[in-house]
Order: structure tokens, then C-alpha cells, then sequence
């Protein structure tokens, strides 16, 4: 009884050293994979630290350099504005307005025509300010329309030297048909010809103003609204130039 009783008690002690090694083997195996995923992770985290600091020296010299062309391009920016400033002051001084500008493009016009720049300059320096006039001299004719070709017509100044005449739009009466007069309120052109036949023709609203030069006189004229049909021009003269 001994004998058995002995065999049974060597065989369970058999078998829970065998189960606590196979738990220790187990327990030993998990650890591994344990601590082997622990370190690879470590490992996964150090590269991943590595990348993100080479990403944020990246990004540090990439935003260096941003700032460094933004304050060029900033520093471009306000010397061009300084120097367009300065274009458009020297502009304002420089570039003719009103009466200049007008006389300014007169001139350019005159040369790109072929007119002698030499003679241009000699009848600009001849011009003075005091003038050489004759007293105005006023006078009226009838303005030709659609339904006026008859009556005084024209006038003339400097003894028949200048010939001005003048054509209009017919007024309306009430109920809209044309009468023989000229309407006032519409454009008028009238036509100044001098010895020759050079013709200059002023067209506008009335009143307007128009000179022509016709041998050594300058006429400076002015032309207004007169009563029913006629058209008053004054006419200023002057030894030219």
C-alpha cells in the first residue's frame, strides 16, 4: 500500500512541476513578446521622433526664408511706392495743364503737320502782350436752315477780307412742324472764309468763340444768339503776330 500510495504522490508532482514550467515557459514566451514589441516600439518612437525633428528643421529654415523674402519683397514694395511717389509729383510738376496744356498740344500739332519749327518759334517770340487792336466791331446775319436760303446770309469784316456765314437747325412750332428760323438751342456751324478760300468752320452750341488769322490781322470772333433768325458776331482785331 506504501509502494502505490507513493507512485501516486511522485506522478502529481510530476505533473504540476510539468504544468508550472509549461505556465513559466508560457508566461516566459509572453514576456518576450512583451518586452520585444515594448523595445520595437521604443525603436518606431525614436525614428519617429528623429523624422519629426528633421520635418521641423525643415520647416524652421523653410519659414526662415519665408521671412527673410517677405521682408525683401516688403522693403521692394515700399521703395516702389517711394519711387512712384516721386514719378508722380515730378509728373505734376512737370506735365502742362489748362492753358499750357492746350498750347503744348497746339504746337505738336502744328510741327507733326510739317509747319518749320524755327518759323513756330520766331512768331511765338514776336507775340506780346500788348496788342495792337482795333475797336470790336458787331454785326448780324440771318442763319440758313432747310427752309431760309433767302435774305442777308453772311457778313464780312476787314473790307470784305473775311466772309462768315452760319446754317442751323429749323425751330418747331408748337404742334412740331419746322419754321424758316434757326433753333437757337440746338448746334449751329458756321463757316469763316478768308482771301483765298482758306475756310475754317466752328461748330457748337451757341455761344462760341473762333479766331482765324487772314494776312497780318488776327480776328477773334464771338458768336451769340440775336433776335429771331440772326446770329450776332462781334469781331475783335489785331495785328498779328
Amino acid at each position: 500500500m506504501s509502494l502505490g500510495r507513493y507512485d501516486y504522490d511522485r506522478r502529481y508532482r510530476r505533473r504540476f512541476w510539468r504544468g508550472f514550467f509549461k505556465v513559466l515557459l508560457i508566461v516566459g514566451f509572453l514576456l518576450g513578446v512583451a518586452l520585444f514589441s515594448y523595445q520595437m516600439g521604443i525603436e518606431q518612437l525614436k525614428g519617429r521622433d528623429a523624422t519629426l525633428r528633421e520635418e521641423i528643421a525643415v520647416l524652421s529654415r523653410q519659414k526662415a526664408e519665408l521671412e527673410l523674402l517677405a521682408s525683401q519683397m516688403q522693403h521692394a514694395a515700399r521703395t516702389a511706392e517711394g519711387r512712384a511717389a516721386e514719378l508722380e509729383a515730378r509728373l505734376r510738376r512737370e506735365l502742362p495743364t489748362g492753358d499750357l496744356a492746350a498750347l503744348t498740344k497746339l504746337v505738336s500739332e502744328r510741327l507733326q503737320s510739317g509747319l518749320d519749327a524755327q518759323r513756330l518759334s520766331f512768331v511765338i517770340a514776336q507775340t506780346q502782350a500788348n496788342r495792337d487792336c482795333q475797336p470790336p466791331e458787331t454785326k448780324r446775319f440771318n442763319v440758313s436752315t432747310p427752309l431760309l436760303r433767302t435774305g442777308n446770309r453772311s457778313t464780312t469784316f476787314g473790307n470784305g477780307k473775311v466772309v462768315v456765314t452760319a446754317e442751323g437747325t429749323s425751330a418747331r412750332d408748337p404742334k412740331g412742324a419746322p419754321e424758316s428760323w434757326f433753333d437757337p438751342a440746338e448746334p449751329v456751324t458756321i463757316k469763316i472764309t478768308t482771301l483765298g478760300g482758306k475756310q475754317s468752320v466752328a461748330t457748337g452750341v451757341l455761344p462760341l468763340r473762333h479766331a482765324v488769322v487772314a494776312e497780318d490781322t488776327e480776328y477773334r470772333f464771338t458768336f451769340n444768339a440775336g433776335q429771331r433768325s440772326f446770329l450776332e458776331v462781334t469781331a475783335d482785331r489785331c495785328a498779328f503776330p
